[in-house]
């Protein structure tokens, strides 16, 4: 008589909860099911081998689908009544695909952001697994028959025969070729009953550090670099915030702890802010590490990803480097967690689950004890207000490694001045200087295109997207208009669609238009765009990078990609050409953002022996906050604007929570988050203000409002949030008007 076990699963549906089903344990062998019982029925007594354990995956009806679940408890005492509860289809693993760090990490997630707990889950799992398939990984053996006959005038078969009792354990497919046998003899022996094909599952071992985890670096590490080595491969496990300028040697304090990591027999996880800047990183790893090295990304194939994930499950890869997703990547020795840039936006999930990977990476290395390094030359004030709080430690690293010198920054004011394709005559003369020194140039722009718009110089008109409140932005090389928010695409006009005129101009200066001033002002120079248009082709970027390695002179432009811990080594000039927008924004985290950026992108120049010069120029070159930022520097400027977010109630003084809905009607986005707002009970912990419309009201021909939360407590937050979701689930939206949570945003507009 078997005995039924419940168990709590996590279901891939937008239901904020797990559903019991029904499973059976019993004595003997692994019974994962024959797939007879696919309508998932009560419980029938189908065979286990005792309880499984939290992380397994589930093959289970849900409704009219056959989905895959994730096992997340044993129930004691269901609510459903037995007849009620189904049965598992099957167990689709003999051991859990998540430990139990990464279950309760999951767990904490969908609580904290208010997510379906079985989205979390899927969103964790790379896709073949969501699918069903195994992690373990198994491979076809041929092994001796157990009464096998004399053979007579067959001499291959003979020879195979001998090799297979010599061999007791059986012979792989790629052993029986080295071996010399082909398939024509295996299957002989197979017929006459002295050999039997069956399936093994292939045992993976831990990575071996031997006797040298790197290869023998040759810098030596300064006094701070080697203070902060020795701080966090002899403190006390916990969050460090690493804060070192650009270019102070943060990569080599990351490649020593993590060679203390590695020679313990241990596995570190790396993550980086953009894919863009995964190659670079990868070769620098493995030019230091002569050991297991995997990578993951959403650039990778289905295949590739699972690869990933299993080596660094099984313990056989040493050094897991990888975008957001990768928080997620169970590791069967951890060790340690680096977070490079960690300021950086792109951590943040901006669709669906909206987590943050750096602080998930906080929670997973509190559950798992192990340090989590945050590093950044211009780190969030956040992150900042932890450190002030104790809950994480701060090692400073102030000086430049290898003898280079801090950059130059020298403001330019263009206010009245005559400029020429948005460059001043000052900054013209300044890169010709540098060019003719035989250095490199990087012109920065935060823009992406030809220009912002099409303007009719007759009339006003501006080329807008018909399904968004945006300007359509001029790409010259595709001759065409793109909404970099809902991605539509359309010709360039050859008359103004209001007046008829054919006086149609670019207004502004997007990178392409940059480029094409560049050429005209420097003929003789090479000019090389990098931005996300230019760097799609894959291997595009580390095309460029070779480009530049030959040390000849040339013009570097781009955008954000740019900004992101690249190494230039010949760059000695740096123009920022555009930059005011950032300090006179609405939203209150433009200024940090903008400091950051500023910062960021000066740093790529100056970082050998030649010294570098950062010119920016502006309109407003005696705004205070700029004057703090370039002659206090930034940890200054980030006590200064942590003071003002303290005076005004402001992340992370207070914690925010944004309700967003949309509709293709205009009103019903509004009326839904108005209802809601009125019946939420008064609760003087925590301040709900709107619904306002979003910034940009009109997106992909849907209207957007929003609802903000905001509270000094988190906990007061929380529970606001949850009384809210619960009128949503009473009362849901009609069809057409969706609806998003977004716990700590990054971006309120």
């Amino acid at each position: 008589m078997t005995t039924p076990v419940y168990i709590e699963i996590a279901v891939p549906t937008p239901l904020r909860q797990g559903f019991t089903y029904a499973i059976a344990t019993a004595a003997g062998e692994l019974d994962f099911g024959d797939g007879e019982n696919d309508e998932g029925t009560p419980f029938s007594g189908t065979p286990l081998p005792g309880t499984p354990l939290p992380g397994t995956r589930f093959y289970i009806q849900f409704g009219r689908q056959k989905l895959v679940g994730i096992m997340l408890r044993t129930v004691s005492t269901p609510d459903l009544p037995a007849h009620k509860i189904r049965a598992v289809i099957r167990q689709l693993d003999a051991t859990p695909v998540f430990p139990v760090s990464i279950v309760t990490l999951c767990r904490w997630a969908a609580e904290y952001y208010h997510h379906p707990v079985g989205e979390v889950f899927s969103s964790a799992l790379p896709r073949l697994l969501r699918d069903g398939q195994p992690l373990e990984t198994s491979e076809r053996i041929l092994t001796l028959g157990e009464n096998p006959a004399t053979i007579q005038r067959a001499p291959r078969q003979t020879a195979l025969q001998s090799l297979l009792q010599a061999n007791p354990d059986g012979l792989t497919l790629p052993q029986l070729a080295a071996a010399g046998f082909n398939a024509g003899t295996t299957k002989a022996l197979v017929e006459r009953g002295n050999a039997s094909w069956s399936e093994r599952t292939i045992k993976f071992t831990d990575f071996s550090p031997g006797v040298s985890v790197t290869h023998q670096p040759e810098i030596q590490l300064n006094a701070e670099q080697a203070h902060v080595v020795a701080s966090i491969n002899q403190g006390p496990t916990g969050t460090w915030l690493l804060d070192g300028i650009t270019g102070s040697g943060k990569t080599e304090v990351y490649f020593r702890t993590i060679e203390t990591v590695l020679e313990k027999g241990n596995q570190a996880l790396v993550l980086v802010p953009e894919i863009g800047l995964t190659p670079q990183t990868v070769n620098r790893f493995r030019a230091r590490f002569n050991l297991p090295i995997v990578v993951l990304h959403s650039g990778l194939s289905d295949r590739e990803r699972l690869d990933g994930f299993r080596a660094a499950s099984n313990g056989s890869a040493a050094i897991i480097i990888g975008t957001r997703s990768a928080i997620f990547t169970p590791m069967k020795n951890p060790g340690l967690i680096v977070i490079d840039e960690e300021h950086d936006a792109s951590f943040k999930q901006q669709e669906g689950f909206r987590y943050s990977a750096r602080d998930l990476a906080v929670m997973r290395g509190h559950l798992e004890s192990i340090p989590v390094i945050l590093g950044s030359a211009t780190p969030s004030l956040e992150t900042y207000q932890n450190v002030a709080a104790g809950k994480y430690r701060r090692l400073a690293l102030t000086e430049r490694a290898g003898g280079a010198l801090p950059a130059n920054y020298q403001v330019l004011g263009i206010r009245n001045e005559v400029l020429q394709d948005g460059f001043s005559a000052r900054l013209i003369k300044l890169i010709g200087e540098h060019l003719s020194s035989n250095s490199q140039v990087l012109v920065f722009l935060n823009r992406r295109g030809f220009s912002p718009t099409l303007l009719c110089h007759e009339c006003g008109w501006l080329a807008e997207c018909r399904r968004c409140d945006a300007r359509l932005t001029y790409h010259h090389t595709l001759r065409a208009l793109l909404c970099h928010h809902c991605g539509i695409q359309d010709p360039v006009p050859s008359r103004c669609p209001t007046c008829q005129s054919t006086q149609l101009v670019p207004l502004g200066a997007g990178t392409q238009r940059i480029e094409g001033a560049l050429q005209q002002l420097f003929p003789d120079q090479s000019i090389i765009r990098i931005d996300r248009d230019t760097t799609r082709k894959k291997g595009a970027f580390n095309d460029i990078m070779e480009q530049l390695g030959d040390q000849q002179p040339a013009i570097l432009v781009g955008t954000q990609l740019l900004a992101k811990g690249h190494h230039f080594p010949n760059v000695t000039l740096v123009a920022i050409v555009d930059m005011d927008s950032g300090f006179y924004s609405a939203d209150f985290k433009a200024t940090e953002r903008m400091g950051q950026l500023l910062l960021q992108v000066g740093g790529r120049a100056g970082r050998e022996q030649k010294p570098g010069t950062v010119a920016l120029q502006t309109h407003f070159p005696d705004q205070p906050i700029l004057r703090t930022l370039i002659h206090e520097g930034y940890r200054v400027f980030a006590e200064q604007l942590l003071t003002e977010r303290q005076v005004n109630d402001l992340p992370p003084f207070a914690h925010h929570t944004l309700l967003r809905a949309e509709s293709s009607n205009k009103a019903d986005a509004m009326q839904f988050l108005a209802g809601l707002q009125q019946q939420l009970k008064p609760n003087s912990a925590v301040s709900v203000l709107g619904p306002v419309p979003a910034n940009m009201e009109r997106r992909a021909g849907r209207f957007r409002a929003q609802l903000l939360f905001s509270a000094s407590n988190r906990r007061d937050l929380h529970y606001s949030i949850e009384a809210c979701l619960q009128l949503i689930d009473d009362n849901p939206p009609r069809r057409h008007v969706r609806w998003s949570l977004d716990v700590d945003p990054i971006d309120l507009f």
